[in-house]
């Protein structure tokens, strides 16, 4: 059966920045797929805190739960990225957001670069993304005419929603801080948000409705990002805000709830650096 709530899938959902959008767009009244690739356990719980959720009412009328599953693939091979997307229709029936936070991640020079860890990265933050989102393409379009009977149209004729692609880049792309072991990442983040670029003019997406745009979060306090530093260079990450602090979960999964919504429908094409004046 098709659900009347709108649907999203949220890559690498079950820690850190993922996981926190997964659960805004719950509250926001998304049903939610709970991607992951190693840690069932914490997709598991991410689900039962969505589950947990209470239940809505729009005109004094009670509106079905959300629901939420946990499903493990691989973005970066394609085979378990189509199941990931076919379980999704099995299970929900439609497909409005995809948001693709999930990436890949190995500090490395040039000097350390083998073609293995070079395909490893490509796979995961390129190729597996972009084949995911041709595959997602009709259901996404679909989601939007549905969405014109389903929800009420704001002014101008648009409806108060309609599908999206969100991605997940990164300020190095752009700052001076950047590395030289940031080598793969850069480059295939940069390669992200062209893809962003392009897609938004192309017919099959922007004329169907369905926008896509990047965010670039800046020194986001999680597990991933702690993972390898030391004291001192967190301090030093602190200290480059104006406010003395990292950025949070929340302070990107606030700019996915926005980008989900009505509000957001003549944004197409963008990549929205959120970093907290770490780089202007």
């Amino acid at each position: 059966m098709t659900s009347t709530r709108r649907v999203a899938i949220v890559t690498g959902s079950s820690r850190g920045i993922g996981r926190d959008i997964a659960l805004r767009l719950a509250q926001d009244g998304f049903h939610v797929v709970v991607n992951y690739q190693s840690s069932a356990s914490r997709a598991q719980e991410v689900v039962s805190e969505i589950e947990a959720l209470p239940a809505t009412h729009i005109a004094g009328k009670p509106q079905d739960r959300i629901r939420a599953i946990a499903f493990k693939a691989d973005i970066g091979r394609l085979d378990e990225g189509q199941k990931l997307l076919d379980e999704t229709i099995a299970v929900f029936g439609r497909l409005d957001i995809v948001v693709l936070n999930a990436a890949w991640m190995v500090a490395q020079s040039i000097r350390e670069l083998t073609e293995d860890s070079y395909l490893e990265a490509f796979n995961t933050n390129v190729k597996g993304p972009l084949f995911f989102f041709k595959s997602a393409q009709p259901y996404l379009a679909q989601a939007h005419e549905d969405q014109k009977h389903l929800v009420p149209v704001q002014e101008g004729g648009s409806p108060a929603g309609g599908s999206r692609i969100v991605t997940i880049s990164t300020c190095l792309t752009t700052l001076s801080m950047v590395r030289e072991d940031h080598l793969t990442y850069c480059a295939t983040k940069g390669a992200l948000e062209q893809i962003t670029r392009v897609l938004a003019k192309d017919k099959a997406f922007g004329g169907k409705g369905i926008t896509i745009n990047t965010i670039a979060p800046g020194a986001i306090d999680t597990e991933g990002f702690r993972r390898g530093k030391d004291e001192a260079l967190i301090d030093y990450f602190r200290a480059a805000h104006p406010e003395g602090r990292l950025g949070l979960p929340d302070d990107i999964s606030g700019v996915v709830s926005f980008l989900a919504s009505g509000n957001s429908k003549w944004v197409n094409g963008q990549t929205i650096r959120v970093n907290g004046a770490l780089g202007v």
